[in-house]
C-alpha cells in the first residue's frame, strides 16, 4: 500500500496529479493547506465574477493555474480552503 505523500512536489511528481488535486489531498489529508484548487470549472467562474485578472492588467486569466496565484494574491490564507467547495457548487 502507497502512503498519502505530505508535500506538495512530492505529489507533483506522481503521475496525473495536477496542481488542484495536490493542494486539495494536502488539505484533505494533511490539514495542510498550501495553496487553492482550481479546476477549469473554477478558473471559468472566478473570471466571470472578475475575481481574477492576469498579472498587471484587467485581462481574465488563462489557465487554471493562473486563477490559483490571481486568487491567492487577494484572498486571504484562512479562505482557501473553503473557496473550493463554494465555487464547485457553483460550476
Amino acid at each position: 500500500m502507497m502512503e498519502i505523500p505530505d508535500s506538495l512536489n512530492a505529489f507533483l511528481s506522481l503521475l496525473g496529479i495536477g496542481p488542484k488535486m495536490a493542494y486539495l489531498v494536502l488539505n484533505v489529508a494533511w490539514n495542510n493547506v498550501q495553496g487553492v484548487g482550481v479546476d477549469t470549472h473554477e478558473h471559468r467562474i472566478s473570471n466571470r465574477l472578475r475575481w481574477v485578472a492576469q498579472p498587471g492588467g484587467v485581462q481574465k486569466t488563462r489557465s487554471p493555474e493562473e486563477t490559483r496565484i490571481s486568487l491567492q494574491k487577494w484572498l486571504p490564507k484562512e479562505e482557501w480552503d473553503p473557496i473550493n467547495p463554494l465555487l464547485v457548487m457553483l460550476s
